[in-house]
């Protein structure tokens, strides 16, 4: 049973090497997995497929950048109350530091959530290529999950470009305010959608290469 909080160990031996083409290499080599360790590596690679695109992970990664906008909201705030001048000043201090509480926080949450992915990233690479048997479960592609992160991604990536290079295009017009306000909320949309985007190809385009294997030159000299 995988438990739906902690990630399941590492197989009980390394990968043989790193990457594809070193588990290729190795197939010939390789002695067969038992029974029981097969089904596990199977129902392990399953259960990470889903884990690495789980609703929640995407749920979190949007709450994250929900603060990091309110963060920037702060900063616009924080500059309009400084250019105000007078009693300004201290409403601008206090946004300020409002800023650095929602902010410092939310790129510490991201950078959290980065390491969390590549754990399972490296949980899959270990249980997918532990012996010579192909994975062949289909429900590794995750082609709903995939979906599910990749259409909001775009268009957060579209609705990030777009704010971002308004707010470039007239900062003659605007307020320096609304311009670091317009910028942070683009940036932070177009980061938000280029993670997404990412983990939903880049484990689309894993899946297809253990799935649909390069047939193995066994002539060559390949090595480790």
């Amino acid at each position: 049973m995988i438990n739906r909080l902690a990630l399941p160990p590492y197989p009980p031996e390394p990968p043989p090497g790193e990457g594809f083409e070193a588990w290729e290499a190795e197939e010939a080599g390789d002695e067969a997995l038992s029974p029981d360790l097969l089904a596990e590596r199977d129902a392990t690679v399953v259960a990470l497929a889903a884990r690495a695109l789980a609703v929640r992970r995407l749920l979190l990664l949007w709450g994250i950048a929900a603060v990091a906008v309110l963060g920037w909201a702060a900063v616009g705030l924080a500059v309009r109350s400084i250019e105000d001048g007078g009693l300004g000043l201290l409403s601008g201090l206090v946004a300020l530091v409002l800023a650095a509480v929602l902010l410092v926080p939310a790129a510490v949450a991201l950078g959290l959530w980065v390491r969390r992915n590549q754990e399972v990233r490296d949980r899959l690479d270990a249980w997918a290529y532990l012996g010579p048997e192909p994975v062949t479960d289909e429900r590794v592609r995750a082609h709903g999950r995939s979906v599910l992160w990749l259409l909001p991604s775009v268009a957060l990536c579209l609705a990030g470009t777009a704010v971002a290079g308004r707010a470039a295009t007239r900062m003659d017009t605007v307020t320096l305010s609304a311009t670091s306000y317009a910028l942070g909320l683009g940036g932070t949309l177009l980061v938000t959608g280029l993670l997404g985007l990412v983990r939903s190809v880049g484990h689309q385009r894993w899946a297809g290469r253990l799935l649909d294997p390069v047939p193995v030159r066994r002539g060559g000299g390949a090595h480790r």
